[in-house]
């Protein structure tokens, strides 16, 4: 709630009182009236005024100052809307002194922004230029637009003589933005300043010194304004008290702090810091209290008695009234409040029961004192604490109850409640669900905070993968600030799932914000995007590197940058650079994730450049001290692969040893690993074992199975090496390759490779010469007249099919099939056209 600041307002209107013209003396009630103005009777003047206004033979001119008058007691006697009724009677419509008083009256009826816009229309030469200007600084700082208000005070303060209390009011603004040093800087000297100002005066420097970490010289101010209330308002005075309290703290005087704290909630129940002072005072608890601790004693001294026996409670969650009875308790002042922080300081208690008794006392005040401000913020705790001990059911029924209590329950309060369940679905992975309140709890704030909320509502919808709705949020957003976080979010989501779209979105960032405060972020997230681009871009990566200034790559982790170049030298083929750049920042980084992640780059860099040995060395540490990092499978599926091409009898064993580690684990390798050890017995000519591990696998996949091509192709190659003439073993290599002809389409680029080896089965088999020319042949006249990027099967399958005609002495169908491998214009048509054409001379065939 704003609240009008009265202390530097009223005597800026009596200073641009009027003065009375020479007529007027002559009318006794205006005359009274002033005097009555003067002595701050505003009932009194505006009835005398009233009366002045009853006279006969008044003129316009008369009349209007009279309403004037009657105009500012009634502003000053708290009638504001009489005082507009006034200022619109057409006599004063002309008056050059009407627009200040009525801007005067509006601000009165806390129509702040009315005021502020009636005040600068005023002409900046009006003889109340300097009241003008303070009541307008004062009407900006009432309604958060501190900015505006210092702005106003400027244009004051540059003046030959400014006045103090211009200064006065800086210096309170500047500490409320944060800006203590600023504060004491604009503070005027205390000698131009009435008594009440000086004590203001007083009561900023100590805050602020307080705020600068100096509580040693602040604490001495407090005391001596808490020891003298005279010419300080009720709030400023028990500010200094908070103060005081504050600085013994930051001294190390806790107890001190707490006595004065205790005997300052003592002494003024009532008081409109009462709040702040049971919070500083729960700030002197020790970590983990005792029960029978002083201010945890004082607090249930404060609090209500709980209700007799025969009391049944059946929940402490919310629905929970039916089984309490409740009386009405006596009007004490400080026992809702005690009843709140008592319960907040219960909670810190390590005993089994202090979260009940805790939880017990929330209870008691929404229901003992259903309707005190406290049960609002009662609510929120019990739902937090219900949170934090995992019955978020109950934690949902405390939120739901503080939405319906309506204008009850500050907003931010309701938005604090609605975004502790957000983040408790967006934990428990209900992204849409907590985008729905984190939304809600957006439309419940203003400023920066509803910006976070709507940021939060955007990135759950990124979460669930629901791109569509948070495009749909980003169209309804008109905050530019809002919309350049929303744009960065969606992009980082789609690298994050490694969408194409990725990159694009990230470089349209770059361009539309290029003064963001998150570049470098976006940056180093381009150029990482960039390297997992298919194809890589690595030029666009080392552009976006480049650009990071060395400030801004300060800002950044020094080990995502590393990894970024790691990555840099990957992409452009320069394994050993970055095998070294990874070891060099090894030696720099704590054990963690990026650590795994950059010892397996490391040694993937040293696998490609082929130190297979330093690579296994590498890999196998990190299986060895991280067996559970998402890194270990890929580790070792690296690792096994390194052994393989190490050449040895033993580093080859010790290879199928690991590809047997992770075909046993759960790991997503586990089939690439069962493939590869096949691939490898092959190679190792252990070819029963290499079709026993491949067959049953093949016979129970289906054929929409992504890995049958591969296992298909490996298989047909172990059987086919194993045959050594066993036409039972042929015939099942060829069941192979026809299962897998049927499963691919018909302009499959591996279908020619299939033929091929199929038609070598073929040509195993006794008598089957002819179907395996018929196979090859059928892959050379299905090539004419395409573009094919398989041309080494098709080539193979045209020559094994020229052999066959030569061995059969076919020379006319041989020079034939020579002349049409070489109408295909593939790599060995050069060679086929020479084999035509040699046929032709030997055995004397001539073209038709």
């Amino acid at each position: 709630m704003i609240r009008w600041p009265s202390r530097i307002l009223l005597p800026a209107i009596l200073a641009a009182a009027v003065h009375a013209a020479p007529d007027l003396k002559d009318i006794p009630t205006y005359q009274l009236g002033l005097d009555a103005l003067g002595g701050r009777l505003w009932e009194v003047a505006a009835s005398r005024f009233e009366a002045a206004l009853k006279e006969e033979d008044l003129t316009p001119e008369l009349r209007a100052s009279i309403l004037l008058r009657l105009a500012e007691a009634r502003i000053r006697g708290g009638q504001p809307d009489l005082a507009l009724e006034t200022l619109a009677d057409p006599d004063i419509a002309d008056h050059p002194d009407r627009p200040f008083w009525h801007a005067q009256a509006l601000a009165a009826a806390g129509r702040f922004q009315e005021a502020i816009d009636a005040f600068e229309a005023i002409d900046a030469k009006d003889s109340h230029r300097t009241e003008i200007a303070l009541t307008q600084a004062l009407l900006e700082r009432a309604i958060g637009d501190s900015r505006a208000a210092l702005s106003t005070l400027d244009s004051i303060l540059s003046l030959p003589k400014p006045p103090a209390t211009a200064r006065l009011l800086k210096a309170e603004i500047l500490l409320g933005e944060d800006s203590p040093e600023d504060a004491l800087k604009a503070l005027p000297p205390t000698q131009g300043l009435s008594a009440a100002d000086q004590r203001v005066a007083d009561l900023v420097k100590a805050r602020a010194l307080l705020a600068l970490g100096q509580a040693d010289e602040a604490a001495p101010i407090f005391l001596d304004l808490t020891a003298a209330p005279e010419n300080q308002t009720l709030e400023n005075h028990h500010k200094a008290y908070i103060g005081l309290a504050e600085a013994r703290m930051k001294l190390g005087s806790i107890e001190p702090a707490a006595d004065g704290l205790l005997a300052f909630i003592q002494k003024n129940p009532n008081s409109p810091l009462l709040n702040e002072a049971f919070t500083l005072l729960l700030q002197c608890l020790p970590e983990q209290p005792a029960p029978n601790d002083p201010i945890l004693t004082r607090l249930r001294d404060w609090a209500p008695s709980a209700p007799g026996r025969g009391i049944t409670m059946s929940s402490i969650e919310d629905g929970a009234a039916h089984g309490w009875p409740l009386p009405t308790p006596p009007a004490t002042p400080l026992g809702p409040a005690s009843l709140f922080y008592l319960a907040l300081g219960v909670k810190k208690e390590d005993s089994p029961t202090s979260p009940f008794e805790a939880q017990l006392l929330l209870t008691r005040l929404r229901l003992e004192f259903p309707n005190h401000q406290l049960v609002p913020r009662a609510l929120l705790e019990a739902g937090r604490w219900h949170l934090e001990e995992g019955r978020r059911q109950r934690a949902t029924a405390c939120f739901e109850s503080l939405n319906r209590l309506g204008q009850a329950s500050p907003p931010e309060l309701r938005a604090q409640g609605l975004t502790l369940e957000a983040g408790a679905l967006f934990a428990e992975g209900q992204f849409d669900e907590a985008a729905d309140l984190f939304d809600e709890a957006a439309d419940l704030l203003e400023d920066d905070r509803r910006q976070s909320a709507r940021l939060n509502a955007a990135t759950s919808l990124l979460a669930a993968g629901d791109v569509a709705a948070f495009d749909q949020l980003d169209g309804k957003t008109e905050d530019p600030w809002l919309q350049s976080q929303l744009a960065l979010e969606r992009a980082l989501h789609l690298t994050s799932v490694r969408s194409p779209d990725a990159l694009p979105a990230l470089l349209a960032f770059i361009q539309q914000y290029p003064d963001h405060p998150r570049m470098p972020e976006a940056r180093l997230s381009t150029a990482l995007a960039a390297l997992d681009a298919s194809p890589a871009k690595p030029d666009v990566a080392e552009k976006q590197l480049n650009a990071l200034s060395p400030d801004q790559q300060q800002s950044l982790s020094s080990g995502l940058l590393a990894l970024a170049r790691i990555r840099l030298h990957e992409r452009r083929g320069n394994w050993k650079e970055s095998a070294q750049e990874a070891q060099e920042l090894l030696g720099t980084l704590e054990e963690g994730p990026l650590r795994n992640t950059i010892r397996y780059e490391q040694g993937k860099a040293l696998f490609q450049n082929k130190d297979y040995n330093d690579a296994r060395l590498v890999l196998e540490a990190l299986i060895q001290d991280a067996p559970d990092s998402p890194q270990a499978p890929a580790a070792l599926l690296l690792s096994a692969r390194a052994a393989a091409e190490g050449g040895t009898p033993q580093s080859q064993s010790e290879s199928l040893e690991l590809f047997d580690q992770l075909i046993d684990s759960d790991s997503d390798f586990h089939e690439v690993a069962r493939l590869e050890k096949a691939d490898l017995l092959i190679r190792l000519s252990r070819l029963e074992e290499a079709v026993e591990t491949l067959a049953p696998w093949f016979k129970e996949m289906e054929d929409d199975d992504p890995l049958i091509l591969s296992i298909g192709l490996l298989l047909g190659d172990a059987l086919f090496a194993h045959a050594q003439g066993q036409t039972s073993v042929l015939e099942q290599a060829v069941e192979v390759y026809d299962r897998l002809l049927g499963v691919l389409p018909d302009d499959s680029p591996v279908r020619a490779r299939i033929l091929y080896q199929k038609g070598l089965a073929l040509e195993q088999f006794p008598g089957r010469e002819s179907d395996a020319l018929k196979t090859y042949t059928d892959v050379v006249d299905s090539a004419v007249g395409t573009n094919r990027n398989d041309w080494k099967s098709i080539e193979l399958c045209g020559f094994s099919a020229l052999r066959i005609l030569e061995k059969r002495e076919e020379w006319a169908a041989a020079k034939k099939l020579a002349s049409r491998i070489a109408e295909l214009k593939g790599p060995r048509s050069e060679e086929a056209s020479d084999r035509a054409k040699q046929l032709g001379l030997e055995h004397m065939i001539w073209d038709d």
